[in-house]
């Protein structure tokens, strides 16, 4: 039997992914999705290929995992940011700021890495439901304000956050960028009341 580095074997195991998954978002973040290999995280984690096929079925189910794991943090980190707001305006312009806060201090990275990643059919279900719960304090908000097709105006804000993502990214100024997003969309918002 192998030697363990846990109190239990299940500690070890869960020690052992958690390696696994830390190591992937590492390459991720270094070379992109398609540098992801059961080989190339074996070499880096100091294992054999067999043994991180003791913990995935491939390379997708490892990348899909950091997804899975980092959207988990982001949709936290926006409750975190959105829910105690009592007025739904200003909530709006909490996640607003905080979607862009959390992508330019470079969290963002990982999910942007994963941009060009081939998940299997099932973790990409997983992801996509993920980033409907990302929007869901938005919508809410919207829908609380009686704003018509909340779930439309939220693809309307999320593309306009992505937008000002990319243009941060580019080296636009943070500050100025979501100052200006967060005025066009509260502006938007307020005459279609």
């Amino acid at each position: 039997m192998p030697a363990i580095d846990a109190p239990t074997v299940a500690e070890h195991r869960e020690r052992r992914r958690d390696t696994l998954v830390h190591i992937t978002a590492e390459i991720m973040i270094e070379s992109g999705c398609r540098a992801v290999t059961m080989a190339s995280v074996a070499k880096r984690a100091g294992l054999s290929r067999t043994a991180v096929y003791e913990y995935y079925n491939s390379a997708g189910d490892i990348v899909a995992d950091v997804i899975v794991d980092e959207m988990h943090a982001w949709c936290d980190y926006l409750d975190d940011a959105t829910r105690t707001i009592e007025d739904p305006q200003a909530r709006i312009e909490a996640w607003i700021r905080s979607a862009l806060g959390y992508v330019s201090d470079g969290r963002h990275a990982i999910v942007r890495a994963a941009a060009d990643a081939t998940l299997p059919p099932v973790r990409q279900a997983q992801v996509h439901a993920l980033h409907r719960q990302l929007a869901q304090p938005l919508t809410v908000a919207l829908t609380e304000l009686n704003v018509a097709a909340p779930e439309r105006t939220t693809a309307f804000i999320w593309s306009l956050v992505d937008a000002a993502t990319r243009r941060i990214e580019g080296g636009r100024a943070r500050v100025d960028e979501v100052d200006a997003v967060t005025a066009f969309v509260l502006a938007g918002i307020i005459t279609s009341l």
